[in-house]
Formats: structure tokens, C-alpha cells, sequence
């Protein structure tokens, strides 16, 4: 399956090698369930892959409490930060504006800190996204903006997923402390 959009292919079972590479030109990153990680592996040959585990929030889980307007949606006439934005992470925010995806954006002293907003998402789950600004991070901006979107998205009939490769401990980290739990495991492969 390829979602040429957002630059991502799935790989399950056993497809032709060449309909992989074929998605694979399309795409910035290939997932591949654990069944499938060495018939994908030998479709792409020199590709980078690293295993990613995906967790869900057991029922009732706990949620840190989000301080009064310290975290809201983000406003279609909202101008994101002009400095410490990555601009590929202002072209996903633009592409997820556009979309209709809605964005929490934690704020620090009035600044826009932290982003979380449904990398993709299904009938029930949405695919949690987090991006915390470089002069803001290591501050609990991602936990409350992460919180605050689980909440609203749980009240649209949405519980969230994490996904997170296990060199980004700090993800891994996050979605501990968020109460998530490691349900599966995938592996992303990605251009060498």
C-alpha cells in the first residue's frame, strides 16, 4: 500500500518484489509487518531498517493534567513560528492544516512550543504525531500537548497509537509516561 502524500509505503504479507520497489521510489519511509521484514529486506537491497514498536493506552490509563490554556488547537490564521521550525516540519503542519487534521500546539510564555496532531488515522485510532521545538524541548511541552489531543480525540470516538523507532528513546520515553504500552513491533526502512 503506498500513501504517496505523506511519503509512506506498507508492506504485509508477500507482494512482487518489484511492486515494493516500485512503491519505494514513492516513498520516504517503507513500513513492513514482522512477517514480511525479509521478503521486504530483500526487495530493497542497501535500504537502511530499523525496528519501531507500536503502542496502544490500556482502557482508563491515566493522562497528566493540562494546565488551563496552556494548550489549544491551532487556528487556520494562526502564522507558525518564522525561526526554530524545521521546515519539513512546517510543510507537515501545513499539509495536516490543509487536511483538516486537528493540531494541538502547546504553548511557552505566549510561544508556540510543542505540535501533536493524527499522523493518519482509521474509524477508531489515530496515529499520534509529536514534534517539540528545539529551544523548548526537555520542558513537559510534549507530554501536556500530547495529553491534551488524546483527551479531545477520545471524546471523537479516536484512541491514539504510538509508533516509535527504538533508536528515538525519547519518544519511547514520552509514551511511557503518557501510559502506553508496547502492543506489536514493525520495521521501517528508509533510502540509505
Amino acid at each position: 500500500a503506498l500513501q504517496a502524500d505523506a511519503g509512506l509505503a506498507a508492506v504485509v504479507g508477500h507482494p512482487p518484489p518489484e511492486s515494493i520497489r516500485r512503491a519505494a521510489e514513492r516513498a520516504k519511509e517503507v513500513v513492513a509487518a514482522a512477517e514480511s521484514r525479509d521478503w521486504t529486506a530483500a526487495a530493497l537491497p542497501g535500504w537502511r531498517q530499523e525496528d519501531a514498536t507500536i503502542h496502544q493506552r490500556p482502557p482508563g490509563a491515566p493522562l497528566p493534567e493540562v494546565p488551563g490554556d496552556s494548550v489549544r488547537l491551532l487556528e487556520p490564521a494562526d502564522a507558525l513560528p518564522a525561526t526554530a521550525m524545521a521546515p519539513e516540519l512546517r510543510a507537515e503542519l501545513d499539509v495536516e492544516r490543509r487536511a483538516g487534521s486537528p493540531i494541538a500546539v502547546a504553548f511557552d510564555r505566549g510561544s508556540m512550543a510543542a505540535f501533536c496532531y493524527a499522523g493518519a488515522t482509521t474509524e477508531t485510532l489515530w496515529d499520534v504525531a509529536i514534534e517539540t521545538l528545539d529551544p523548548f524541548r526537555r520542558r513537559g511541552h510534549a507530554t501536556r500537548c500530547a495529553a491534551w489531543l488524546i483527551r479531545l480525540l477520545a471524546e471523537r470516538g479516536r484512541q491514539p497509537v504510538w509508533g516509535a523507532v527504538a533508536s528515538n528513546v525519547a519518544s519511547m520515553a514520552l509514551a511511557a509516561r503518557l501510559g502506553f504500552a508496547p502492543v506489536d513491533t514493525l520495521t521501517v526502512f528508509s533510502h540509505p
